[in-house]
């Protein structure tokens, strides 16, 4: 089984690099960007999604014409495969056009919203959650639809928010897909593991051009094919022999990404601003503000997305629930550290809504003191 994911890594990561490099030579030439009605030909191209989709969809195939191992996995899911590739080809098609010209952000809800009900009709579906304390959380064929369909959308929009500067979501997206295919394939889903591993040789074979001064961006399309293939795969990966959705697992493998995703949208609710409205107060931009360089900046991120890789592996494979806790604890206790650090926990005691429950709770009363 090594051998194969070797196989599908090596194939997917010279996917990822020549069609890096076809892109990058491509889009040199003034007629590609009057193609696109793309602002000047100076500018990087901004559609590492063609990349991760090319590989995606090319590699799985290839794989199984040159290994029987791989044919014997994947052909019994390939009508399965299809489907998914259907759906990330539309959270592409919608990136596409994002980055080209912004589309509208009823479009792009509506697509995301789809893509998770094509999840949802693939199999990939969330109906019984697993809680680590041994508590199952059973939402039954209408609720599970609707938990599946927000978590695809929900890993969609916290790639598309991480990816804001150079190497963070490409560099936080391998170790998420490097963690969830371990747990894959240590819970009996080869398939899940391999397309992973997929994923995991296109992000390395795009991640080196990518890395600051990038060449060529993620940008919309990347972001939400990443998203979109981790926010799916991580359903099936994480569930057990009982169908069973392990919550905890993929929500710390994702960890980082979550984080920042939750932290801006409560964040912009308190400070009463539309929760998907853009702004430069993400962690990245914060460790900018403190002093972290480019680089710097990415061994900082990276570091902390290594630690939520290592926790939800440590999650998976024990059995004692104290050492489950232990280790959401320690995971806990460094994001409030890190939330403190950065001026956060400022930020949201002093926002609009806190300042205006703590006036009207906390204030004393006022009252007519004239005589």
């Amino acid at each position: 089984m090594a051998d194969l994911y070797l196989l599908s890594l090596a194939l997917s990561l010279t996917i990822g690099v020549v069609s890096t490099v076809a892109l990058v030579a491509l889009s040199k030439t003034e007629r590609f960007f009057a193609l696109f009605h793309v602002r000047g030909v100076t500018e990087r191209p901004r559609w590492g999604g063609a990349v991760f989709l090319i590989a995606f969809a090319a590699t799985p195939y290839l794989a199984s014409a040159l290994s029987g191992e791989a044919s014997e996995i994947f052909s019994p899911r390939s009508g399965e495969f299809l489907g998914l590739l259907a759906a990330v080809s539309l959270v592409f098609l919608v990136g596409f056009l994002d980055d080209v010209r912004l589309t509208s952000p009823y479009l792009r809800s509506a697509v995301f919203f789809l893509a998770g009900a094509a999840v949802y009709a693939a199999g990939y579906r969330i109906d019984d959650v697993g809680l680590p304390w041994g508590t199952v959380l059973d939402f039954g064929s209408f609720g599970g639809f609707f938990v599946t369909v927000f978590w695809v959308y929900a890993t969609i929009n916290a790639f598309n928010w991480l990816d804001g500067k150079d190497g963070v979501a490409a560099g936080v997206g391998t170790f998420a897909c490097v963690t969830m295919a371990v747990v894959a394939g240590n819970s009996d889903h080869p398939t899940v593991a391999l397309l992973l591993v997929v994923m995991t040789g296109a992000m390395l074979g795009f991640l080196p051009f990518n890395l600051p001064p990038a060449s060529v961006y993620v940008g919309d399309s990347g972001a939400y094919v990443l998203g979109f293939v981790l926010g799916a795969l991580s359903i099936r990966g994480a569930e057990g022999p009982t169908e069973q959705w392990f919550v905890a697992v993929p929500l710390i493998a994702l960890g980082y990404p979550i984080l920042d995703l939750s932290l801006a949208t409560v964040r912009r609710i308190l400070a009463q601003t539309h929760p998907m409205r853009g702004d430069a107060d993400h962690i990245h931009h914060r460790l900018i503000a403190h002093g972290a360089g480019p680089r710097g900046l990415l061994v900082i991120i990276y570091s902390y997305a290594a630690l939520f890789s290592i926790g939800a592996i440590l999650v998976h494979y024990v059995d004692a629930t104290w050492m489950e806790a232990a280790v959401v604890i320690t995971l806990l206790t460094v994001i409030g550290v890190t939330l403190a650090r950065l001026g956060y926990v400022l930020t949201l005691w002093n926002s609009r809504s806190v300042v205006w429950l703590r006036q009207r709770f906390f204030a004393p009363e006022t009252g007519d003191i004239s005589e």
